[in-house]
């Protein structure tokens, strides 16, 4: 009865008649990301999580959003972006970005992880599955995946800012021409500067990350992705421990991928948005991995600050 009375209360609340729809087909837990934006945005959980992370990404690293204008806001978007080592900017972003521009990003977040933070879903996060993803996107939500996946992350910090895509996944880019909706990459500049983790300094230091992207190329059968699992559970666990640095971090947001939706192959959707994800990285991140860059960055933002105050 209560789930019932549950359903009724999120159905009501949407208010567009496609992502009503769209949500009916989805269980109640899943139906909490059709939500709008403004109501989950001033939900609880969001307005706990602006608390902490929101004011926190503004004044200790500078948060700033570039080319927004670039993106209709009365449209359907499929962000793609690389995974950080740390997994420390995913919630201030949605949340940073929500303040600034009103629309909260539905987060595809990996199955294994959902069960064990069920609270996710409250800030409209959902498990990465296609048909719950092109729903979204069909209903005119932004939606924000990282199909490099945790593999990516673990790669090493040499390669902190080179795109590393499981030649499997191109799942983003079916759905994406499926709801003929852009290809949007996103960057976070200093993304990896902005944390630093001892024990995955450790791993780098040892070239376990090097060892780890050649067992996982070898792709021995059954062998890989057992690795890929218990490394992926550990990486995650100890992505827990995290010192903040102040490095200037800004969320720079790429040109549309051009791709036909209707001739151009999936494969070779994948490849531009790839090519045009790098290109984004390359120009924003020249000098590559570098705390020294990152905070002196920060600190030369807070210096012309605080002059345009004195004059």
């Amino acid at each position: 009865m209560d789930s019932i009375n549950i359903g009724k209360k999120i159905n009501s609340a949407i208010s567009d008649p496609v992502a009503r729809n769209e949500a009916q087909r989805y269980s109640l837990r899943t139906r909490l990301a059709f939500l709008p934006d403004q109501y989950i945005g001033e939900s609880w959980f969001f307005r706990l999580l602006t608390l902490v992370y929101y004011y926190f990404f503004i004044y200790f690293h500078g948060f700033e959003i570039k080319g927004i204008e670039k993106i209709d806001p009365h449209r359907g978007c499929l962000f793609i972006a690389r995974h950080s080592t740390h997994n420390g900017e995913i919630v201030g972003t949605v949340v940073c970005v929500y303040h600034m521009t009103g629309r909260v990003m539905r987060s595809l977040i990996h199955r294994y992880l959902t069960p064990f933070f069920p609270l996710l879903r409250l800030m409209g996060s959902v498990p990465g599955e296609p048909k719950s993803a092109l729903s979204l996107l069909k209903s005119g939500f932004w939606v924000a995946v990282v199909p490099g996946g945790a593999e990516e992350g673990m790669i090493g910090h040499e390669n902190a800012y080179k795109v590393c895509w499981p030649k499997k996944r191109k799942g983003f880019a079916y759905i994406a021409t499926d709801a003929q909706v852009p290809i949007v990459p996103l960057f976070l500049s200093n993304v990896d500067e902005m944390r630093w983790n001892p024990t995955l300094w450790l791993w780098n230091r040892l070239g376990l990350g090097r060892l780890f992207t050649y067992i996982i190329d070898l792709n021995i059968p059954f062998i890989s992705h057992f690795i890929i699992l218990l490394a992926s559970t550990a990486w995650f666990l100890v992505t827990f421990i995290q010192i903040p640095i102040p490095a200037k971090i800004t969320l720079h947001i790429g040109d549309p991928v051009q791709f036909d939706a209707l001739h151009d192959s999936i494969d070779s959707v994948v490849k531009q948005a790839k090519h045009d994800l790098q290109a984004l990285i390359d120009r924003h991140q020249p000098y590559g991995k570098s705390y020294t860059n990152a905070v002196r960055e920060r600190f030369e933002c807070l210096i012309q600050y605080w002059r345009k105050r004195v004059m």
